[in-house]
């Protein structure tokens, strides 16, 4: 029986130091995986940290490009508003400058009329008849209808 004893003993003994072995290798086992779980967590941490701040930048961002496309669409507005003006100018002038040409054409004219014609248009003595038909025309203002400009024009 002791013989047996020593033996179970021995076992036993046995069985305990491969317990403890094998406790003290899960006790290093369990330091590197809460090193890694530490390392894992640190991760995690930052990386949901450069996503608040990637969040955020985006949002911004987006903030910005409704901004931009705002104005955008203002500058288009006033860039549109600039250009029916400047349209509008160039017709002016454009009817201007007819003007002026009429008036130069005309002067022209006159210069080579003989001496006694000018001084009749001078003196406004030159009649023009007016047939009945066109006479509607003038009603009520007594005068014949004729292209005026927009300013005065000199002789």
């Amino acid at each position: 029986q002791i013989n047996n004893m020593k033996t179970k003993f021995k076992e036993t003994i046995e069985k305990c130091d491969s317990l403890e072995q094998r406790l003290n290798d899960l006790l290093k086992e369990k330091q590197s995986v809460e090193r890694k779980c530490s390392q894992l967590n640190n991760k995690v941490a930052k990386l949901s940290n450069e996503l608040k701040e990637e969040q955020e930048l985006n949002k911004c961002l987006r903030a910005n490009q409704a901004l931009l496309q705002n104005k955008l669409k203002e500058e288009e507005r006033v860039l549109k508003e600039t250009c029916e003006q400047k349209d509008l100018q160039i017709s002016e002038i454009q009817e201007q400058l007819r003007d002026v040409m009429f008036y130069l054409e005309t002067q022209q004219k006159i210069n080579h009329l003989p001496a006694e014609t000018r001084q009749e248009i001078q003196e406004g003595q030159i009649n023009i008849a007016v047939a009945s038909s066109a006479s509607s025309s003038t009603a009520g203002t007594g005068k014949p209808s004729s292209r005026r400009g927009r300013g005065k024009r000199g002789k």
